[in-house]
């Protein structure tokens, strides 16, 4: 029986050396993987379904400096491998972000107020799952009762009927945090886990590709001309086809084919939700069906803003907007263009502006709900329009609001290469337990041999981290070992 075993492997395996393990996206789990087994000699092939790598990290020049399409910010420190990365660099810089609160009425809410109702909203979420909520709830079953009730006891008169208008800032707070349509969606309790130390540390406007760059050895302070990883990945290389009982045949739509003993997988949540069923041959067990369908993922949009003239003052961190009754009510008579769904007009999802790091005439503004998708094909035109509105509507009386010259926007949920922006657990997922619905997710494909033919990696596949960037190169470094580890017992076993 030995030597069968032996047989098998050496036939599958050959050595070290000549191993080849193809890698799906080039996103930070991708590279991460990619690199972690390049520098132990093993032969890797990157396929890139996208023009550029980095995935849902996408920095491009803006305005003064270089901003983030997708992941913004480098959430923790302790534990966060990001940070550990970059710390050296003196690249990251607290956000220190305390908006200020204006109303479609034009009234300012006062600092007091903010703080308080702010504090309150944290006292009842986190996504923290080390702060207990209720089991077998949504956030929003679970927050809407807890703050109601809260509310009243700690406000009355004027400050009370601000913090019940508040409560749709409050959902698309939630909404941005968790990465879904609503917080209908979302479970109240979750495996999720912060990093202590700043949650908001941002990259001071070099973008959030230093991390990916250090991966690489790219960076100026890490660089290392030898290392081959840039030879190695192919872009415009979308995958139709994984076919793995028998080694693993890769076709894609440009027609070509690629063969390989090991693929790690990275693309996100939302491709596998579209594309399991007609991509993975044989198909994808049921349990692991179960677990694509059961996670949630959705989308948040950005909108960057470049100024000609700064009309915003010097000392700014952000505005956050409340629309009072009579004011969303009327918001799609007073602005006819782009999407609207049940009476109630696309602007109502327009959250907050924010400032941008080392780029004084740039905002950014933020976008969440359930009309992403229909606003992310809105064109640029219609977008800007609105957005002036909005912001004249409430700011108008402070500011002579100006049109921005140019904009930047995104479009995570169109784009069929990632639809959407990062993964959530939901009171389906929460069912199952030990391993759950992530760990599920994360289980290779493991041949008649028992060779782990196809493996998964990226953020959804972590079992706490998930959502994040360093959750993402944490899992490409995991399947990496993986075969690492296989390799070494395969090598153990011949020997």
């Amino acid at each position: 029986m030995l030597g069968v075993l032996v047989l098998v492997i050496g036939v599958f395996l050959g050595n070290a050396e000549g191993v080849k393990v193809i890698v799906v996206g080039a996103g930070p789990a991708g590279i991460a993987a990619a690199t972690t087994l390049l520098s132990q000699g093993i032969d890797v092939t990157v396929l890139e379904a996208e023009d550029r790598i980095g995935g849902r990290v996408h920095s491009v020049p803006f305005g003064d400096a270089v901003v983030d399409m997708g992941a913004e910010w480098c959430h923790g420190q302790k534990n966060n491998v990001v940070y550990e990365m970059v710390k050296h660099l003196g690249v990251l810089q607290s956000s220190n972000y305390s908006a200020s609160l204006f109303m479609s009425d034009r009234k300012v809410v006062g600092d007091q107020l903010t703080s308080d109702m702010h504090e309150l909203f944290e006292e009842i979420y986190s996504p923290d799952g080390n702060k207990k909520q209720e089991e077998g709830v949504t956030v929003g079953e679970y927050f809407i009762k807890r703050y109601n009730e809260s509310a009243r006891q700690k406000f009355s008169g004027k400050d009370l009927d601000i913090c019940l208008l508040s409560l749709d800032l409050m959902h698309h707070y939630v909404q941005s945090s968790e990465g879904a349509f609503s917080w209908f969606d979302t479970s109240a309790n979750s495996d999720y886990r912060n990093c202590e130390g700043d949650l908001s540390l941002n990259w001071n406007g070099f973008g959030y590709k230093t991390a990916l760059e250090v991966l690489m050895r790219k960076h100026p302070r890490v660089y290392d001309p030898s290392f081959p990883i840039q030879s190695k990945i192919q872009l415009n290389k979308v995958v139709q086809k994984i076919s793995w009982d028998d080694g693993v045949n890769v076709s894609c739509t440009d027609g070509t084919f690629h063969t390989a003993k090991h693929l790690i997988f990275t693309p996100s949540l939302g491709v596998l939700k579209y594309k399991h069923r007609r991509m993975f041959s044989p198909p994808l067990p049921r349990h692991k069906v179960r677990a694509i369908r059961d996670l949630g993922i959705g989308a948040v949009m950005k909108v960057l803003m470049h100024f000609e003239k700064r009309w915003w003052p010097e000392e700014f961190n952000g505005y956050s907007f409340v629309w009072t009754h009579e004011h969303r009510d009327m918001l799609i008579a007073e602005f006819t263009k782009g999407p609207s769904r049940y009476g109630r007009s696309w602007l109502l999802n327009f959250m907050s502006v924010l400032p941008l790091e080392r780029n004084p005439n740039a905002l950014s503004a933020w976008i969440t709900g359930d009309l992403v998708p229909e606003i992310e094909k809105t064109s640029n035109e219609t977008l800007i329009d609105g957005l002036h509105f909005a912001l004249d509507k409430f700011l108008g009386h402070k500011f002579n609001i100006t049109k921005p010259d140019k904009i930047l926007r995104t479009n995570w949920y169109a784009n069929q290469n990632f639809r959407g922006t990062y993964s959530f657990q939901t009171t389906a997922s929460r069912r199952m337990k030990d391993p759950s619905s992530n760990e599920i997710l994360a289980e290779p494909l493991k041949n008649v041999q028992g060779v782990p033919t196809v493996l998964f990696a990226g953020e959804a596949t972590h079992s706490h981290y998930y959502s994040t960037v360093h959750g993402a190169i944490e899992t490409g470094r995991r399947e990496a070992n993986r075969i690492l580890h296989f390799i070494q017992d395969a090598e153990n076993e011949l020997s």
